[in-house]
């Protein structure tokens, strides 16, 4: 069964996102660091997508779970958020990879779209991932790279460990 988008839902989670991206301004330390940028860099960004969705999927536990939640809710999600930030990403970086250098301002419109790709993304992933019958060893992988992107985005917001992540000034 189809349903309409979202619209709400995506809007909340673009929030959200600009949330998490101006936390550290009035977080302190450590927290804003956790929680909001810390410092420029690609996987910052990553990581604000990353924690937006998570409290979409939290809001939508609440909301679906008198009802019944989707035989693979909880899977869907976590391979959603551990997956679309690298889509995000690529998705951004492909103009780059082109040979393509833009002016900075639209860099920073590309990046806007970018944030938004990522949420549509991920809210248009749960419908069609939802109703998967999934066996054992996928749900043990999707776990283990789930836990794997929560490691690395709490690690993260203090040091990365090579260049690749960092965002160049």
């Amino acid at each position: 069964m189809r349903t309409k988008f979202p619209w709400l839902k995506f809007l909340l989670g673009y929030l959200l996102y600009l949330f998490f991206h101006e936390a550290d301004r009035f977080l302190p330390g450590t927290l804003g660091a956790l929680f909001g940028e810390g410092f420029e860099s690609v996987y910052a960004h990553m990581k604000m997508l990353f924690y937006a969705y998570l409290i979409l999927c939290i809001i939508d536990f609440f909301r679906l779970r008198k009802n019944g939640l989707p035989g693979s809710f909880f899977y869907a999600r976590m391979l959603i958020l551990a997956a679309v930030p690298w889509m995000m990403i690529a998705t951004y970086y492909s103009v780059e990879g082109m040979g393509i250098i833009m002016p900075r301002a639209a860099d920073l419109t590309w990046a806007v779209l970018m944030t938004a790709f990522g949420l549509y993304f991920s809210i248009r992933l749960e419908e069609p991932l939802d109703g998967l019958e999934l066996r054992p060893a996928l749900k043990s992988l999707i776990v283990v790279v789930f836990l794997a992107a929560l490691i690395t985005y709490v690690g993260f917001s203090f040091h990365v460990p090579d260049n690749f992540f960092i965002a160049p000034d």
